[in-house]
């Protein structure tokens, strides 16, 4: 479980259970990511904009995705439904269509390419 976060700056974090640094005993919201209720800039100005997804499922790309692409291939499609936000490494998008056969079609195209097997993180229906 993580969520990520997404300024319009292009910058973006993800919060996991591995590899903490701070506060690693609060781990409730990894059993129960329902505690995960919003997000918040903290007062630092360059993430003011910025919007947090939680993650829901995951499962990665069967190929290559092309930058300009709106749409990829994945192992398990049926995790997904249209209006679902994903995301893969930076590039968080919406899903459009979900026409079968491991299919996903989203609103906008992928800004870069993405190798066969990257993760792809069901996030969140809508912005927190």
């Amino acid at each position: 479980v993580a969520f990520a976060c997404q300024s319009q700056a292009g910058m973006s974090v993800i919060y996991t259970q591995t590899d903490c640094t701070n506060d690693c005993d609060n781990l409730q919201w990894v059993t129960n990511p329902e505690l995960i209720a919003n997000a918040s800039s903290e007062g630092v100005v360059k993430w003011a904009d910025s919007k947090c997804y939680v993650q829901s499922a995951l499962t990665s790309t069967v190929g290559a995705i092309d930058a300009g692409s709106i749409s990829l291939q994945v192992q398990d499609a049926s995790i997904f439904s249209v209006g679902d936000w994903i995301r893969v490494f930076t590039e968080i998008k919406n899903v459009t269509q979900v026409p079968g056969g491991g299919r996903l079609v989203v609103a906008t195209p992928f800004a870069g390419v993405h190798q066969a097997g990257d993760k792809v993180m069901k996030a969140s229906a809508s912005p927190q």
